[in-house]
């Protein structure tokens, strides 16, 4: 059998991953939760973003292919590159979704994360991203500054820059606040829940974390606060 049923779970057409690996909230352990939000987050990119599936959508962060699960349901040959640190997920996700659809893409970063690849190599001063200059039209960032060592981050943003072409749109959700720290890791008493993992929570400042951004002429064009789940904030920008 080409797709070992135990490997992924059928549900509405799609396959999606089995419940072992999946992150994200508990509700996402629920299929119709999960496809919903699959769903929800390729009707983002479509609508907020004005993505069409001619253009080259960089998912940093795919974990098990969440966007690209909803992207495939309306554009099964869209242009889409997904990005992950977790060796894990990008096996699943180019053995049950690029097998079937060879327009996704999904390429491993082994590339130090205390949460998700303690083992990965650090960041380097050359550190690159494997998109050319100036190719995406869109790049797309759910929960990963989140979850990501805080030096890190400028570097993340400046290769989103790079990467985009002159009016190419980002987005990212964020826990940014006023009046804290510039950075914190594990900030007590700010989800519902006791941040105890590696890189559980990362919260910023939010003028700093906009400054990093602005930097490298990404212009804020849209802000949600705390429109998503644990104080995650929506963010939307345009390359100038």
């Amino acid at each position: 059998m080409l797709f070992p049923p135990e490997a992924y779970v059928r549900y509405k057409g799609s396959l999606l991953p089995p419940y072992r690996i999946r992150f994200n909230s508990a509700d996402h352990q629920i299929d119709d939760a999960y496809l919903n939000s699959s769903i929800s987050e390729a009707e983002r990119v479509v609508k907020a973003l004005t993505y069409t599936p001619d253009q080259l959508i960089v998912d940093i962060g795919c974990g098990q292919g969440r966007l690209a699960i909803g992207l495939l349901r309306r554009f099964p040959d869209a242009r889409y590159l997904g990005l992950d640190v977790s060796e894990r997920s990008i096996k699943w996700c180019r053995t049950y979704l690029e097998q079937r659809h060879p327009s996704y893409k999904f390429q491993y970063l082994d590339v130090l994360n205390a949460r998700y690849n303690p083992t990965g190599k650090p960041v380097s001063p050359g550190f690159r991203l494997p998109v050319p200059n100036g190719a995406a039209d869109v790049v797309y960032m759910w929960g990963v500054v989140t979850n990501m060592e805080p030096e890190h981050m400028p570097v993340y943003i400046a290769e989103i820059a790079r990467m985009l072409r002159a009016g190419g749109k980002a987005f990212c959700t964020a826990n940014v606040e006023d009046d804290v720290p510039i950075a914190t890791i594990n900030p007590d008493n700010y989800v519902s829940f006791k941040c105890a993992a590696p890189l559980h929570i990362v919260r910023y400042e939010k003028r700093y974390f906009l400054s990093v951004f602005e930097r490298v002429g990404l212009k804020m064009t849209g802000y949600v606060h705390h429109a998503v789940g644990n104080c995650q904030s929506e963010i939307y920008f345009i390359k100038e």
